[in-house]
């Protein structure tokens, strides 16, 4: 939204102080002087404040908007009471106030005064209208752009938040490139393990057989171990500064929640992303699909493909109920992509499961 105010303020299509107004709403010090009030329980005092303060810092577009509310209640509670499909941000105003409002966001401001909990569903619908939906959606990171852009020097750490597990789709990645996937779940007295994993994997002088050369490496959990990091940037720092030369595809992959005493300096070299379920059924049923790179062989090929349909469905709609606390779920649980790939999984093997030649 604020991208896209100051376009339009540079092109003069926005006025500052109406702008101001959105943002802050009225200021009241001293209502000596203020209309009463209408009595309704639908106008409450903040709402009416910030009316009669609208009326006295705009007077320009908003003068008689008080008297207005005052003699036409039933008009502004039906507009305050409208639903979808024609919710408060999309129904006209009462009278000759559409006219006066013709610019969108005179009338957020109206909006705002009246119904500040529509307020975030007007600023989507004015993003959408004036730089389109793709500033509005939030699009999933997907790992195989990143792992394209992604660099043998520097390590890939992939911020984890609930509901989230890369480990699958790196895998796949790893496979269609041919190249050796080698995850460790990070914990106690996994580093002596992850160090010759670390070694091993950057070996130009291994038997790599037919595949290309060098493995990527996932450290799975790295919060678990905070206090190894140091050392594993070391050894990151002494693979390439040392004489023998490193595998072209190597690479290091940590995941990790967020914690205060991660390596500062690994932050620093490395490629971060943050993975994160998108908000939305239709963004994570996008974001499942994405995910995909082709359906498993069964024999119920066409059954599978509507199943298939049915199971994002089904695990989108329990991400989403999340969001509700415990309205959503008595008990809170992650509902991650691992529990997505074990049901799929076993719908291949009840649909007749065919090993892939």
């Amino acid at each position: 939204m604020q991208m896209c105010i100051k376009l339009q303020m540079a092109e003069g299509r926005i006025d500052e102080a109406e702008w101001n107004f959105f943002l802050k709403g009225g200021q009241v010090l001293d209502r000596t002087g203020q209309p009463l009030k209408p009595p309704f329980d639908w106008i409450t005092q903040p709402a009416w404040d910030n009316v009669c303060e609208l009326e006295k810092a705009l007077p320009e577009t908003y003068t008689g908007i008080t008297n207005a509310v005052t003699l036409s209640p039933r008009d502004w509670q039906r507009w305050y009471l409208s639903v979808p499909p024609a919710p408060p941000e999309a129904a006209q105003l009462p009278g000759e106030w559409e006219t006066k409002c013709e610019d969108r966001l005179k009338k957020m401001i109206v909006l705002r005064c009246f119904r500040t909990d529509r307020v975030l569903f007007a600023i989507k619908a004015y993003v959408e209208r004036e730089l389109g939906k793709e500033y509005t959606e939030n699009r999933p990171t997907l790992l195989k752009d990143v792992m394209a852009e992604s660099v043998r020097e520097d390590p890939v750490i992939v911020v984890l938040c609930p509901g989230v597990d890369p480990q699958d789709a790196l895998r796949r990645q790893a496979e269609e490139r041919g190249v050796t996937f080698e995850p460790i779940s990070m914990g106690r007295g996994a580093s002596d393990r992850a160090k010759k994993t670390l070694n091993d994997g950057a070996d130009t002088d291994r038997d790599w057989g037919a595949g290309p050369q060098g493995s990527w490496i996932f450290l799975a959990n790295c919060h678990l171990c905070v206090k190894l990091l140091p050392e594993l940037e070391a050894i990151i720092e002494g693979l390439f500064k040392g004489d023998k030369p490193v595998a072209e595809n190597f690479r290091l992959i940590l995941s990790a929640m967020p914690h205060p005493e991660f390596s500062i300096s690994l932050l620093q070299r490395s490629l971060k992303v943050a993975q994160e379920p998108p908000r939305g059924i239709k963004s994570n049923l996008l974001r499942l699909y994405a995910q995909k790179t082709e359906f498993p062989h069964v024999v119920e090929e066409r059954a599978f493909r509507k199943a298939f349909f049915g199971l994002c469905w089904f695990h989108t709609i329990l991400i989403e109920r999340k969001k509700f606390k415990s309205l959503g779920w008595c008990v809170n649980y992650s509902f991650n992509d691992s529990d997505f790939t074990v049901c799929e999984d076993l719908l291949a093997l009840y649909m007749g499961l065919r090993e892939s030649s």
